[in-house]
């Protein structure tokens, strides 16, 4: 055997059991998602592309920064919109200009509704992977018996109401069949009128706005002033007549009991909330259309769902916001709407990813027709391409899957623009309006239930803090509401 065929063989044997690449993905992940991502998306891609692809789930958006910087090497990233200026500002994510060609980043606005969401200082940085958008998810029964009985309490729910606003319930009041027609007015009836009611020999609130013990909470107060009427510029100052009006809703709700008293002291997480459903301690939530796949189950063992009767389950528009104030006739002082912050998650290539266009390829295969039509079957998710967007109907023809689908697709529309704001300040935004919230709406801090007060205990405290985190972002039109 010669030198050279020697040193040809040996060079061939390293390269032939050279280790293939890894690529480690950090993206949000429940247990029953793992299975399917592994074996019908995850799997093809290893074996065209000869390389390893491990998955890590990651709890809490506000501490990706943290994740990304622990020095365990990530490679792909998918954050909340929330939270992607925050990793562009600090420096940990590559622009995808750098891995794509001109041409390519026009073909990809093509495929993706959402890619301009994605640039940041006019530079593309993500690609899009899904969206999502809470809706009302509740037990037509229940809802039912409400709009039928309600009446039997409405005194004891005048009196309950003056004590806030003086007035009670707004002249000639009267409470809508469909919860998609619903305010915050009738979200207060239905939830009055289920605490009052003793069911298997306890009476106690059956609705959550969703859970108070997650890292969405925050956000969740957002859409809640967005309900209310609140702006932009009014989220960012907290100085708002809008946002006033949400803090007092909330800490009526908490204070007549139409919160469900476990979710209000065990600050239930999103899991906790689908066991109120299962246990009956709830007959209300808002949640994304995710959870509501979660909530009503798919008969498979990995998600059998968390309801006696899954045909119970019905799913509405987000309630009108409006305020607890009635004007000299009785009706609402501020109108609201029904938008909420339409929420969506990305792919990023990180600034230490081992191969960058390996990464990019990968984000770019996850979000392709074929997967993007798995993950809308088995989890709910909302498709981001374009060639997908006319073709739900045909994709779920009928049953519970459309209706979640349909009330989705109607409150995306109803949401419009309306996103959290795209701040680098974000998480600490949010943990001040957190903050807030358990001090002036939660037992247990200083809850106040007058327009007035909230108003003081936010000017005195909480609005100074916004000041602080944002700085010059702060709006300078923000004007106190006095």
């Amino acid at each position: 055997m010669s030198k050279q065929f020697a040193w040809l063989l040996v060079a061939a044997l390293i390269t032939g059991c050279a280790a293939p690449s890894r690529i480690k993905v950090v993206m949000p992940l429940r247990p029953d998602q793992v299975a399917i991502y592994k074996t019908r998306i995850i799997k093809p891609f290893e074996k065209s592309h000869k390389c390893i692809v491990d998955l890590e789930p990651y709890p809490d958006p506000g501490k990706l920064a943290s994740l990304l910087t622990s020095g365990d090497t990530v490679d792909l990233v998918s954050p909340p919109l929330s939270m992607t200026r925050t990793l562009v500002a600090r420096n940990l994510i590559t622009s995808i200009d750098q891995l794509a060609q001109p041409k390519d980043i026009t073909e990809l606005r093509k495929e993706y509704f959402l890619m301009d969401m994605g640039a940041v200082g006019g530079k593309n940085y993500f690609l899009p992977r899904y969206v999502e958008t809470p809706v009302l998810i509740y037990l037509k029964s229940r809802v039912n018996e409400a709009v039928l009985y309600w009446e039997i309490r409405r005194d004891e729910i005048n009196r309950a109401l003056i004590k806030y606003n003086g007035k009670g319930l707004p002249r000639a009041y009267a409470l809508e069949k469909d919860p998609s027609q619903w305010d915050w007015f009738d979200l207060f009836v239905v939830g009055y009128f289920w605490s009052t009611k003793e069911i298997q020999g306890q009476k106690r609130g059956r609705v959550a706005l969703g859970p108070l013990g997650s890292p969405i909470t925050p956000q969740s107060l957002m859409d809640n002033a967005y309900q209310s009427g609140a702006g932009a510029e009014a989220l960012l100052s907290m100085n708002d007549p809008a946002v006033f009006d949400m803090f007092q809703w909330q800490s009526v709700l908490a204070r007549e009991g139409v919160l469900n008293p476990g979710l209000v002291k065990g600050r239930w997480t999103e899991e906790q909330v689908r066991e109120g459903f299962r246990s009956g301690e709830l007959f209300l939530s808002a949640a994304t259309q995710l959870e509501a796949f979660l909530i009503h189950g798919t008969g498979t063992p990995e998600m059998p769902g968390f309801l006696a009767n899954p045909e119970d389950m019905g799913v509405a528009l987000m309630p009108k916001g409006n305020s607890l104030s009635l004007d000299v006739r009785g009706e609402v002082l501020r109108e609201g709407r029904r938008s909420v912050g339409t929420r969506s998650y990305w792919w990023g290539v990180t600034r230490q990813a081992r191969n960058p266009a390996l990464a990019f390829e990968l984000a770019h295969y996850l979000s392709n027709t074929q997967n993007q039509i798995i993950e809308s079957a088995a989890f709910g998710m909302i498709p981001v391409r374009q060639d997908l967007l006319g073709e739900l109907g045909l994709m779920f023809g009928g049953g519970w899957t459309s209706d979640v689908f349909q009330t989705a697709s109607q409150q995306l529309v109803e949401n419009r623009l309306t996103v959290a704001p795209l701040v680098e300040e974000f998480a600490d935004m949010s943990q001040n309006y957190l903050s807030a919230y358990e001090d002036i709406c939660l037992p247990g801090g200083n809850q106040k239930t007058r327009f007035e007060d909230i108003q003081k205990a936010l000017e005195d405290r909480w609005i100074p803090r916004q000041r602080q985190i944002l700085g010059s972002k702060y709006p300078a039109r923000a004007l106190s509401a006095r």
